[in-house]
């Protein structure tokens, strides 16, 4: 791929570059620190694919500067918050992480930071190092015998909990996407929130930051908690309102909390610095050896499967499961999708796409925002896929369904594409033989099997004698 360029930003190391320069050539990869919002908003354009970590935030600003060649935006780590996904997805640019790369990492930082706040390593090195034997004033607490409270139960809190759990803790959770039969086998008890909040003795955070989660440990909230609660963020800086935790931590209200992430990044002053009982680190979690070597080849093995393959893995901005069988009705669906839409000829008001057969059994997203993808390349919009195909849709009130129909006796699979507006509607079906060759089989009434071109001439005239002949000369 002669004009290919990856940027790998924020320093990412490891065997996942030479995996991607053995990929594409080594001209095609830039390794480079962590832009500015400025800088980015002048490279951007230039890109076909952004690598980055924690240091670089990809603003609206910037992706809009994108200029319809960046494909692809991926994050060596699971948090994506300091990417606009919302923009990524409206311009079509698909937002992949690596989830399993830090795992270990990140949960081993929040575990070190429970038995260092349970036994006040931070403070103890720091008088030792002034020259002072403070013995009788570090006096700490087992955590053995204490209820661990784990807000999010991902694969990080899931680690935190076995592994403290095997320490002596009760483990107690919530998550509102975990089943009470999936807690009781992790054995973890599934509580609310605010049960939560009253009955922990150590409390660590592992969810994402959202609109739901920003600020979730506010003065009030911690105020439930028991005194001498011991609070870990091994997540996501916001989650915790930084003024009222150094407030409370101060008070004694809350014993000592270890914070590794904050609300703004870097950063080395704030409400939570010179608080006697905080530990403070700088954004730990994934900083291993192991977890940059992970994370490096897992978004390399992400980004040779998008540009050599078209497969989308770990995509967060994207509802859709790659199955390379379903790659022939994909094609075929976005053929049938732009055909339909020059034919009708008139505003869209409606898309179905209706599967029938074998092709049921499998999640059929991308087979349905291809097609969709195709109408909206007939009437002209420009930069769109499978990616922000179904949001450039509902932006122009256009609605969009995927039903199942009846399996047609001549096909394994079939899929229909109709398409309605202006008081007219055309339909097109289209299959793939032997799960292979797309072909489209039909067009309105007319049964036909054609192979899909990217060149095609459409003619419509009576079926009397004479008109082939009329139309061939």
């Amino acid at each position: 791929m002669a004009d290919l360029r990856i940027v790998a930003a924020d320093n990412i190391k490891g065997s996942g570059l030479e995996m991607l320069k053995e990929a594409f050539g080594e001209s095609a990869i830039e390794v480079r620190g962590k832009f500015s919002e400025e800088e980015l908003c002048e490279k951007i354009g230039e890109m076909d694919a952004l690598l980055i970590r924690s240091g670089t935030t990809v603003t609206r600003k910037a992706i809009e500067k994108a200029n319809g060649k960046l494909k692809l935006i991926g994050r060596a780590g699971v948090g994506t918050d300091n990417i606009d996904k919302e923009a990524a997805t409206e311009k079509g640019i698909i937002v992949e992480n690596t989830p399993l790369g830090n795992t270990i990492s990140a949960a081993e930082q929040a575990i070190a930071l429970i038995f260092a706040t349970a036994r006040n390593v931070s403070r103890a090195d720091r008088e030792m190092q002034e020259g002072n034997w403070a013995k009788k004033s570090l006096v700490g607490v087992e955590v053995y015998g204490k209820t661990l409270g784990l807000i999010g139960m991902g694969k990080i809190g899931s680690h935190v909990a076995k592994v403290l759990g095997a320490a002596g803790m009760s483990v107690v959770a919530y998550d509102p996407f975990l089943s009470p039969e999936r807690a009781k086998h992790m054995g973890v008890e599934l509580v609310e929130l605010e049960e939560l909040f009253t009955c922990s003795d150590f409390i660590s955070l592992h969810t994402p930051l959202t609109d739901k989660t920003r600020g979730m440990l506010n003065e009030e909230n911690m105020r439930k908690m028991k005194k001498g609660v011991r609070i870990v963020n091994c997540a996501r800086g916001g989650i915790i309102d930084e003024a009222a935790l150094g407030k409370l931590v101060a008070e004694g209200h809350v014993a000592a909390a270890g914070i590794d992430v904050f609300a703004t990044e870097p950063t080395t002053e704030g409400p939570l610095f010179g608080v006697k009982d905080l530990i403070l680190t700088p954004h730990l979690g994934a900083s291993t050896e192991e977890a940059e070597e992970r994370c490096g080849v897992q978004m390399a093995e992400q980004v040779i499967a998008y540009f050599k393959d078209g497969a989308i893995l770990n995509g967060v901005n994207i509802s859709i499961a790659a199955d390379k069988t379903l790659k022939p009705y994909v094609e075929v669906s976005k053929a049938m999708g732009k055909i339909s839409g020059v034919l009708l000829n008139a505003a869209v008001e409606s898309i179905e796409i209706i599967c029938a057969g074998e092709i049921q059994k499998k999640d059929t997203s991308e087979v349905t925002a291809s097609a969709v993808a195709g109408v909206l390349e007939a009437f002209g919009a420009e930069d769109v896929n499978i990616v922000n195909a179904l949001h450039l849709a509902k932006q122009r009130g256009i609605s969009v369904s995927e039903t199942s129909g009846a399996q047609e006796s001549n096909y394994l699979s079939h899929v229909t594409v109709v398409v309605k507006g202006g008081g007219k509607q055309t339909l097109i079906g289209g299959t793939a033989y032997n799960n292979v060759s797309p072909r489209i089989t039909r067009i309105d009434d007319a049964e036909m099997d054609i192979k899909p071109s990217a060149n095609m001439l459409f003619l419509r005239y009576p079926d009397k004698p004479g008109y082939v002949g009329k139309f061939g000369t």
